[in-house]
């Protein structure tokens, strides 16, 4: 009709229903739109690597990805180990549901971590040389899983990896079965990201906050 489309700025759109998905009964939908991303691609790679009751499952990075991760995998049952530089953190970490924090700035919990995991889901851009310190982490056979895209080539001595036999491997997001699941798990669980809302006009106001790193832990527009 000639009108300039508005995107994902739209009121309202219409689309057909074999694009669309039901938002379970429970869920606000102010947190369904950070979930139908950030959800799906640190759930997604859990149930298809299967993480269980029991498992030890660290996640490196505790921002956007790496709240929501603690998360799903405490509701799974797993023991949960995060890991970061920020020790301001610890505490929200265990609220969210974490067995342990790791403070990565300090030597003797890094220790405390050696040969630990069952996973690791590393969600934060990593220097390209930590990784030699994530297999370190790992127990016998254990799977370290990459959710982020750090722009450097990921660097590591064969020794450990080789020895432990620790595969690396990565998850991008997740299909529409796999979208089901996440909200379906979220409702059950009481499963919800940290957000700040901002009404739509203030939109640039929300990328300035966004940009200078101060978002906790996404953003939503409202209309």
């Amino acid at each position: 009709d000639g009108q300039q489309s508005q995107g994902g700025y739209a009121e309202a759109v219409r689309v057909d229903a074999n694009y669309v998905f039901k938002i379970p009964d429970g869920l606000d939908p102010v947190h369904v739109a950070p979930l139908l991303c950030a959800g799906v691609t640190t759930f997604s790679p859990m149930l298809r690597h299967g993480v269980k009751k029991g498992d030890r499952v660290g996640i490196v990075g505790i921002g956007g990805l790496g709240h929501l991760a603690i998360q799903y995998a405490a509701a799974l049952g797993a023991e949960v180990y995060a890991f970061s530089h920020s020790s301001n953190k610890r505490e929200q970490c265990l609220e969210l549901g974490a067995t342990h924090f790791i403070d990565t700035s300090k030597k003797d919990e890094l220790e405390s971590a050696r040969r630990t995991l069952d996973y690791l889901f590393v969600t934060s851009n990593a220097e390209s040389n930590q990784y030699n310190e994530y297999i370190s982490w790992m127990d016998f056979e254990g799977k370290i899983v990459m959710l982020s895209l750090p722009k450097n080539h990921m660097t590591f001595s064969p020794f450990e990896f080789v020895l432990n036999e620790v595969a690396i491997t990565g998850s991008l997001i997740g299909g529409g079965s796999m979208i089901r699941k996440t909200l379906d798990f979220s409702a059950q669980h009481g499963i919800k990201p940290i957000i700040e809302k901002y009404p739509i006009e203030d939109v640039n106001e929300a990328l300035q906050h966004m940009d200078k790193g101060k978002a906790r832990y996404r953003i939503v527009l409202t209309h």
